[in-house]
């Protein structure tokens, strides 16, 4: 996405130059102040405060990269399960202090503390279906931006050229008026397939990776309280996860193999 703001950048200068001198007529306090403004009021008329207030930081979120490392996720749920064979469940406790990610702490937590399976599946279900609902109420939020902000726009060139068709007492100034007019349906449809719907498109497929992944955490936290193999959870991940990560996956089992390895040779007698 980051990338994408650059090259929407460079769209923008890039046409802003093919304009020419005449540049300047695209700019209309009148038209940013009843676009912009429009737009937020009628979003905050539709949508609960602390909901429009979280769009800046969801507007980051969205350029930024992705919050949830599927790499860190998968190197951390082999390394708890190798420990989980080994050690029991009093080593699932000593590796919980390096589990990063809230969701899955909590479902290794439920099996430390001796839940059913049942219940750690029902539980981290319910918690799921929150995200989801999160996830949505901020997408639906930018798609209303981005529907509302067309309207306004177009709202914002009936205004100006009501105000010009009651003046047509000075014929000279009138294509000037109208240009300025349309400035405002500018705005409006530039903002919203420009910044608003993208934006809500790129939260979209956010939203569907982190619930793809964190229902492959379910299934390994279950299959884990199951007393499930080490090596079944990582063909179980590799099943589920994209082939970029299923090449770490098996990284990280040579390299654990190759950890064990030594240490068997450092713990031969010396001839």
């Amino acid at each position: 996405m980051s990338f994408g703001v650059v090259v929407l950048a460079l769209f923008v200068l890039v046409i802003l130059a093919m304009q020419g001198p005449s540049v300047g007529g695209l700019w209309s306090p009148h038209a940013a102040m009843i676009v912009i403004g429009g737009t937020f009021t009628a979003t905050m008329m539709s949508y609960q405060t602390r909901q429009v207030l979280r769009i800046p930081r969801l507007t980051i979120e969205a350029i930024r990269a992705p919050k949830l490392e599927v790499n860190t996720i998968v190197a951390t749920l082999i390394r708890v399960s190798d420990r989980l064979r080994a050690a029991g469940v009093n080593g699932l406790h000593a590796e919980l202090k390096g589990v990063k990610d809230p969701f899955l702490r909590r479902g290794l937590q439920y099996i430390a503390e001796g839940f059913d399976g049942k219940e750690i599946q029902d539980l981290l279900e319910a918690e799921m279906v929150g995200i989801r609902g999160r996830h949505r109420n901020n997408i639906a939020v930018f798609e209303s931006l981005g529907g509302f902000a067309p309207t306004l726009g177009i709202m914002g060139t009936v205004m100006s050229m009501v105000a010009i068709l009651a003046n047509l007492d000075q014929p000279d100034k009138i294509g000037p008026d109208i240009a300025n007019a349309m400035v405002a349906t500018l705005y409006g449809v530039g903002s919203a397939n420009l910044f608003f719907f993208p934006i809500a498109t790129k939260l979209k497929k956010m939203s569907e990776e982190e619930l793809r992944i964190r229902w492959v955490m379910i299934e390994v936290i279950t299959a884990m309280h199951g007393g499930a193999s080490p090596r079944t959870i990582r063909e179980r991940l590799k099943a589920s996860l994209p082939p970029e990560t299923r090449k770490q996956i098996q990284d990280v089992k040579g390299k654990r193999a190759s950890q064990t390895a030594r240490l068997e040779t450092a713990a031969l007698p010396q001839e």
